[in-house]
């Protein structure tokens, strides 16, 4: 034992001072390069540096929550934001839903982790599918605006399209908007004489708001009268305005190459049932597109077929070559080609999410 200590103790003394500060500066590097290391991995993967902390000290779920649900999301959808908020080290509720720009740009944060740390290419497509359906929603709530309830709301000027019980359609104008009616201009004949509407007669008033919904409502008619020189068109106000449809799908201009293959479907009887085969023509017809959405798209052509038609598309919106069945709902003559109006009949999940990365320019 004594021997083995006044060995150390010797060794010790005669060991260089200079040796041991070589070998500190080493360990120290060596660390030094770990923690570099360690840092550089998490940049490049996407994740904050600090998304713990901020998780920890700055971030209330429930307050997160409250906040989404006040903005006009559900439960479910406040919810699976809290998660992924988190997850990216969102500070707060303010730095999410404080403007669109901001709730924007942590949807496309949100979408770019997904891509990024989802366990498998199902479940990202998956994840990224709600997230979707979530940011279409939005837009529909944020394009519908205040929502017309009285037609004493309305302003002049307003065109309307005023209709009959028996489906005669007429232009017009609100040329005055009083407490007690509307006075319209009145709709015209072949040669030009305001024609008259019996009084009490029902008619349907459809218009178009400033944030481009439309709105119909029913209102009887009061006659024609003179004011300030003027012959105009008594209409009765309404307190039931009814939001018309609206577009489910938000919609991108493009310009983009495709082409597509005419479908036929053939539907054969077998023991009793009807059973429905597809051929694909082999010949493919060169396209445009000129704008998509997850559910359809407009395309410009020279070989347009007929409406009703079915067709299989192929497309690249930047992400790779991509394809979907769609039935042509309409075709409009241009000056140079046609345009076909297409609705998407069969399309995959990844195919959507592509779609709508590029429609809202998450790609």
């Amino acid at each position: 034992m004594n021997a083995r200590f006044m060995l150390a103790q010797t060794y010790w003394k005669q060991t260089d001072p200079q040796d041991t500060k070589t070998f500190l500066i080493v360990v120290g590097v060596i660390l030094f390069l770990i923690v570099a290391y360690n840092v550089i991995k998490k940049l490049a993967s996407g994740s904050p540096l600090l998304s713990n902390i901020r998780a920890t000290q700055g971030f209330s779920k429930g307050a997160f929550r409250r906040r989404a649900v006040d903005t006009g999301f559900s439960d479910a959808e406040a919810e699976f934001l809290e998660h992924y908020a988190r997850k990216i080290g969102v500070s707060g509720p303010q730095s999410v839903f404080g403007s669109r720009t901001q709730l924007n740009n942590f949807i496309k944060n949100t979408f770019k982790y997904i891509e990024r740390h989802a366990d498998t290419e199902e479940g990202a497509e998956e994840q990224k599918g709600r997230l979707f359906s979530i940011r279409e929603a939005l837009q529909l709530r944020l394009s519908s605006g205040s929502p017309a309830r009285s037609t004493r709301q309305l302003k002049t000027r307003t065109p309307l399209s005023l209709v009959t019980t028996r489906e005669a359609h007429y232009s017009s104008i609100l040329a005055l908007n009083e407490q007690r009616a509307m006075y319209v201009e009145p709709a015209l004949d072949a040669f030009g004489v305001p024609i008259k509407f019996p009084r009490g007669s029902k008619l349907t008033v459809f218009f178009y708001a400033g944030n481009h919904i439309g709105y119909s409502f029913q209102t009887r008619s009061g006659g024609l009268i003179n004011i300030d020189d003027r012959r105009l068109l008594v209409l009765s106000h309404s307190d039931n305005i009814k939001p018309m449809p609206s577009r489910r799908h938000q919609r991108r201009e493009a310009r983009l190459s495709c082409r597509f293959y005419l479908v036929h479907v053939h539907a054969v009887r077998d023991r009793g049932k009807v059973v429905k085969t597809i051929q694909v023509e082999k010949a493919a017809v060169p396209g445009i597109i000129t704008d998509v959405s997850a559910g359809g798209m407009s395309m410009q052509t020279m070989s347009p077929v007929n409406a009703g038609d079915f067709i299989k598309l192929e497309f690249d919106v930047g992400g790779g070559n991509l394809f979907a069945y769609a039935s042509v709902v309409r075709v409009s003559k241009l000056r140079n080609g046609t345009s076909m109006h297409i609705k998407f009949v069969k399309i995959t999940r990844k195919t959507a999410n592509e779609i709508l990365a590029y429609v809202y320019s998450y790609d």
